[in-house]
């Protein structure tokens, strides 16, 4: 089976990954500081915009992946795939840049845990 839309999503959430990961790096060279967040609620909101994909989106790829390998069909996975990518995007702008976004925050973490939980319904479903 060659897999066609999941690899679509995590080339797109990895370049955000590392657009966020760049945004850490340059903002601890910029103040000159190697590690932590130096007591700067800049930074500390960049890490955690950093942090929050690492939690959240394996877990959603790793879902979206067994949907595709178990026969979900392209229109579930592409919807649930722009739901995931929508929901990190607009988390990663609202936490990350300033000021600080909280609608775009919130927006963005209610769409990744929608698109969670129907990853793992789309899952049981493929099941039966």
């Amino acid at each position: 089976m060659t897999l066609t839309v999941t690899p679509i999503y995590a080339i797109l959430l990895t370049a955000l990954f590392l657009v966020l990961s760049w945004r850490v790096i340059a903002e601890r060279r910029g103040n000159r500081f190697a590690y932590g967040n130096n007591e700067s609620p800049r930074i500390e909101a960049k890490i955690r915009a950093q942090g929050n994909w690492a939690e959240y989106v394996p877990i959603a790829l790793l879902l979206l992946l067994m949907a595709e390998l178990q026969g979900v069909g392209p229109f579930w996975l592409h919807i649930n795939g722009l739901i995931l990518l929508v929901g990190r995007l607009l988390h990663g702008y609202g936490m990350s840049f300033r000021p600080k976004q909280f609608v775009f925050r919130q927006s963005g973490m209610l769409l990744t845990l929608i698109a969670i939980p129907l990853s793992l319904l789309l899952n049981f479903l493929a099941l039966f």
